[in-house]
């Protein structure tokens, strides 16, 4: 078997020659490999964008209807106030039917959390990243926000019932529940407005996107509990 040895260089022109193809051939290898890089995470931010639009837009819905709903519940919150006020003066509570509650909307934006475990945000532009982080974290401050409304406002809806007497210790714990509930729906208020803000300067939520999620929320306004008359 015949074994082919390597010609030995004759010169330094030659040498260089030889050196330039090698360095050239390596180059091109690592500079075809970032490209395909670059593609794939391009396409991955791509996917995960178009993952994120559908749960900004929903969030943009949750907005809207938190604040089409503010003025009934602030209403609620002021009737249910007075009847804890006259139940403290006699001792009872007059029956009441159902008394209501905000909506508990799950904020959590899932599409983000893919995007994290993927290493994808690490491909975003900066700008981009900071806006979805201004986002997700406005999501997770308005979801603390709903767990302790949920509490405060089932502390209310022991309310609901025949009359029946109140002493002074539940009539102090529902004074407590509601001022908490009226603080609560403030912060809900001031943060859904803000979380409405930060979509649309995300890019991903369209004008069109604000207008139905409005539009929605204004006809689930009148169907809604918290807007009905509480009855007897």
């Amino acid at each position: 078997m015949d074994i082919h040895k390597p010609k030995p260089w004759h010169g330094l022109r030659e040498f260089l020659k030889e050196y330039a193809i090698i360095v050239v051939g390596v180059l091109t290898a690592l500079g075809a490999e970032q490209a395909v890089e670059a593609l794939h995470w391009g396409h991955q931010a791509q996917t995960g964008e178009v993952a994120l639009k559908a749960a900004f837009v929903h969030e943009a819905g949750n907005a809207a209807e938190r604040l089409a709903l503010d003025g009934c519940i602030r209403q609620r919150l002021a009737v249910l106030s007075g009847v804890v006020q006259r139940a403290t003066e006699d001792g009872r509570l007059p029956p009441l039917g159902a008394v209501g509650n905000p909506p508990y909307s799950p904020w959590t934006v899932g599409a983000w959390d893919a995007l994290v475990a993927s290493q994808t945000v690490l491909h975003l532009p900066r700008d981009k990243m900071i806006a979805y982080i201004k986002v997700v974290t406005t999501t997770k401050y308005l979801s603390g926000l709903s767990d302790e409304e949920k509490a405060q406002w089932t502390i209310l809806a022991t309310m609901s019932g025949p009359g029946r007497r109140l002493s002074d210790a539940e009539a102090e714990q529902l004074r407590i529940a509601l001022a908490q509930a009226a603080a609560s729906n403030s912060s809900m208020h001031r943060v859904s407005a803000n979380l409405a803000d930060a979509l649309s300067a995300t890019g991903l939520v369209s004008a069109s996107d604000f207008a139905q999620a409005a539009k929605a929320a204004a006809t689930g306004q009148s169907k809604d509990p918290v807007c009905g008359p509480m009855g007897a």
